[in-house]
């Protein structure tokens, strides 16, 4: 069984060196072993790598947020109460610990706030930024319409002749 080296991809001539590589597990040749900072053994076995777990927004959040649009002229609000506080870009961007290209694109609106970002322009700048939106009824679904069946038009030849026997009789 021929054995590559991961690294430089040459045929490893003797046993292999399983190194950890810029934190990857790797198997290599001699040569480039010395790019690994320590030894790995390839009979251990490797308890799978465990992911932060996320925890979900609060839902008082997530629903305060349904129903809320941004202001129409967001940007304006940022850069009018901004300058109102005297403070340049720069200084509000350290203040709100975001970047300046952030706070420039708000200003400009080319950037949409998230929630996190709303609530620090509230708790900086003192602005509202979202108003309860309007919000479209949802559509009714009803069956969906394919024309009329036979079924259908025998209902409506009965009520018809009901309706002309009662206006006879």
């Amino acid at each position: 069984m021929q054995v590559q080296c991961e690294v430089c991809g040459s045929e490893i001539r003797g046993p292999p060196h399983y190194r950890v590589i810029e934190g990857g597990r790797m198997t290599v040749c001699a040569r480039c072993a010395s790019f690994g900072s320590r030894d790995w053994d390839p009979r251990e076995r490797r308890a799978p790598a465990r992911r932060p777990r996320q925890r979900p927004r609060p839902r008082s959040e997530v629903e305060a947020a349904e129903g809320l649009e941004l202001v129409e002229d967001y940007g304006e609000k940022i850069r009018k109460a901004r300058q109102k506080r005297r403070l340049t870009v720069e200084e509000f961007a350290k203040q709100i610990q975001e970047k300046e290209s952030v706070v420039k694109k708000l200003e400009k609106e080319e950037l949409t706030p998230d929630m996190n970002l709303i609530r620090k322009l509230r708790n900086a700048l003192g602005v509202e930024l979202l108003v309860v939106g309007e919000r479209a009824p949802a559509p009714v679904m009803g069956k969906p319409s394919r024309g009329r069946t036979l079924g259908d038009i025998m209902k409506l030849s009965q009520a018809s002749k009901k309706t002309e026997e009662e206006e006879r009789g």
